[in-house]
């Protein structure tokens, strides 16, 4: 029988990503018998001096291990739990989270001192605003210093004096064989740790062979506690910056989940408890769903459920300026086409000169440059633009990916609909490019070609149902949504379709069209926002909730 060829393990070159990693692989090997090598992948993350929590540096740990595992250039990758983003890859599967080490941050500080008694406006060394915060409301006296560098370049900080302590994860530590230099163990209680600390992640390509090997490494009760503690970054639309810290244990029957954010100068905590079975994922995501809404709810409201593939921070923000919480669970996802005929045809139409572009999702723009080469469709832009192509979107944020290209939008309408376009365009109109997803609405295209424009359209993304069962089905089916927000007839198809039927919790829509749509699949809709703008949304779920 010829001999199979190692697993290859993508690893960042630090001592505790390589260690890690080599713990995973020689589990690997013996439950196997096959041997493992490592491929070591350079990180941007490894060089930057830059804060990792900057909203622009999100990922870079993660996103080229994942390239060059989606490349076929590694077949497993290791991560820290905690540094994995909340959105799903569909590419790429969690085959496995392996026993957990103990999730507890602690303290390495000089001459042995502890949180307590470190003096008056000692320096404390972290760059983690979850632990600056935590830290501050024990200590209010602290100076917190940012740091940077692996495990041991930050340890030697304190050691040498240059800050009186850092913070950092036991887990690090112990798995570099450095537990000695701990001066404290904090309480999980009082600096709640990150979501999934001390576990790690072990990634494959969806549908590889050797999926079903890895998961041999799963950890049930691993894998129940770090599933309810990342659902709480899923429900608050958790950016990098985030001080949100969660904490779950399970006793054999019952989760105990303790979470706490900070958000400016407030302060929240939750501690929910459920009983479940071991294996029971699902209901322990519910239970994180659950505690991310009582983290945000300003008031006596239930949540409003956010179904979108993309974007519903902006619906979350609307909503919490109005006393009301929400829960983002997408039902929806956005993916690159895989075909680049529609979006080639769409470039040489730019080349050769139209009167307008139009675009009404901020995934179009990504895409297409994924799929013609972004210098190509940012030279043409420009060309054209100087030409005398006008621009207009629907949107700021779809305004912002078209501004990325180097030309400037001519034309935001009044109202953030295809009929606010339409309407607010010089007629005639001309010709008109317009890329959109798969499954856009016709609104915009038929009304173009009824006013007498000649309309450029293809697609260069696909907009698809999520392949697993969200978990707000079991929050919408146990009556814990106050309502929801349906922006298309397709979202409310696949919430019709993951549900097995429509909800219970009534809908507030961005139109008519979606209004009849969601009608005759049973929805209850109790509102139509004037418009899809996220102020607007939020104005007609706050008035259906206070009448």
């Amino acid at each position: 029988m010829p001999e199979l060829n190692p697993i290859r393990l993508g690893t960042r070159a630090s001592l505790l990503a390589r260690t890690q990693s080599a713990t995973v692989g020689d589990a690997l090997t013996a439950l196997s018998g096959r041997a493992w090598e490592e491929i070591l992948v350079h990180t941007p993350g490894d060089d930057t001096t830059t804060s990792l929590n900057q909203p622009g540096n999100p990922g870079l740990f993660v996103s080229t291990l994942r390239t060059a595992l989606l490349a076929g250039e590694v077949d497993v990758i290791v991560h820290s739990f905690k540094d994995l983003p909340s959105a799903l890859e569909p590419a790429i599967s969690l085959a496995a989270v392996p026993l957990r080490e103990d999730p507890r941050d602690v303290l390495v500080c000089r001459d042995g001192l502890t949180l307590e008694t470190l003096p008056p406006g000692a320096k404390v060394g972290t760059s983690s605003p979850r632990r600056a915060a935590m830290l501050l409301a024990i200590r209010p006296d602290l100076q917190i210093q940012p740091v940077r560098g692996n495990i041991d370049t930050r340890m030697r900080k304190a050691i040498e004096g240059e800050v009186d302590a850092v913070v950092l994860a036991y887990a690090g530590i112990a798995r570099i064989g450095r537990t000695a230099v701990i001066s404290e163990i904090l309480d999980p209680l009082e600096i709640v740790p990150a979501p999934a600390q001390g576990a790690l992640a072990v990634e494959c390509r969806t549908g590889d062979d050797i999926l079903d090997l890895i998961a041999q490494l799963q950890d049930p009760i691993s894998r129940i506690t770090t599933a309810a503690e990342r659902e709480v970054l899923v429900g608050i639309n958790a950016q990098c910056s985030t001080a949100i810290g969660a904490y779950a244990t399970f006793n054999g029957s019952e989760l105990v989940l303790t979470a706490e954010l900070f958000d400016r100068q407030e302060r929240s905590r939750v501690h929910l408890r459920e009983t479940l079975q071991v294996g029971d994922v699902m209901r322990a995501r519910a239970l994180g769903l659950r505690a991310a809404a009582d983290l945000l709810r300003p008031s006596e409201f239930k949540p409003v459920l956010l179904v979108r593939a993309s974007d519903n921070e902006a619906d979350a923000a609307a909503l919490k300026s109005l006393g009301i919480a929400s829960i983002s669970d997408s039902y929806l996802q956005m993916t690159q086409s895989e075909s680049a005929a529609d979006a080639s045809r769409l470039l040489e139409a730019i080349r050769t000169g139209v009167d307008w572009f139009v675009v009404t999702s901020q995934m179009a723009i990504p895409s297409w440059a994924n799929l013609v080469g972004r210098e190509a469709l940012q030279a043409a832009f420009v060309s054209a633009n100087q030409g005398g192509m006008k621009i207009a979107v629907v949107g700021e944020k779809t305004a912002e990916t078209v501004r990325a290209l180097g030309v400037e939008v001519d034309l935001v309408p009044r109202e953030q609909s295809a009929a606010g376009l339409i309407s607010d365009m010089p007629h005639p109109v001309g010709s008109v490019v317009f890329p959109h997803g798969s499954i856009a609405m016709r609104a915009l295209p038929d009304g173009l070609v009824a006013s007498g424009a000649v309309v450029h359209e293809g697609v260069v993304y696909e907009t698809t149902v999520v392949a697993h069962v969200p978990v707000s089905t079991l929050l919408l089916q146990e009556g814990h949504i106050g309502a929801l927000i349906l922006r298309s007839p397709s979202a409310a198809r696949a919430v019709h379709q993951k549900l097995g039927g429509a909800a219970s919790a009534p809908v507030v829509v961005s139109g008519p069209t979606t209004a009849v749509a969601a009608t005759e699949l049973g929805f209850t809709v109790v509102g139509i926002s004037e418009s899809p703008a996220a102020e607007d949304m939020a104005a007609a779920i706050h008035q259906y909730l206070t009448a």
